[in-house]
């Protein structure tokens, strides 16, 4: 998997490409964590390249959520979901909980709100 920030005014977008399993994970949470440390608390999680979501990794994105907004008071979106992924998220109820847009700037005004 290959992970990147782009910062867009007062949001992190974190684009992530190809496969986020239980072998990248860690990858995505040093991506993340490292935002939150530089004081970024509205994120957007792009995964418009992404091609694939495991377990493992669904857990590590609820338990960076639940860090962002619980201990950060912070605010997450994910954009860009293909069809499989998003069948994935709404399967395991995930898509009730953090807001999903379709592309990466409808997530950001989501998330400035």
């Amino acid at each position: 998997m290959q992970c990147s920030a782009q910062i867009e005014a007062d949001v992190a977008i974190l684009h992530l490409q190809g496969r986020l399993d239980a072998a990248s994970v860690s990858e995505f949470r040093e991506l993340a964590h490292g935002q939150l440390r530089a004081g970024h608390t509205k994120m957007v999680l792009d995964f418009s390249h992404l091609e694939k979501v495991d377990g493992q990794a669904l857990a590590g994105i609820v338990s960076f959520y639940r860090r962002l907004t619980v201990e950060h008071k912070g605010r997450m979106a994910i954009s860009g979901l293909n069809p499989e992924v998003r069948l994935f998220l709404d399967r395991t109820s995930l898509s009730r909980v953090i807001p999903i847009s379709y592309d990466w700037k409808d997530a950001v005004r989501e998330v400035r709100r």
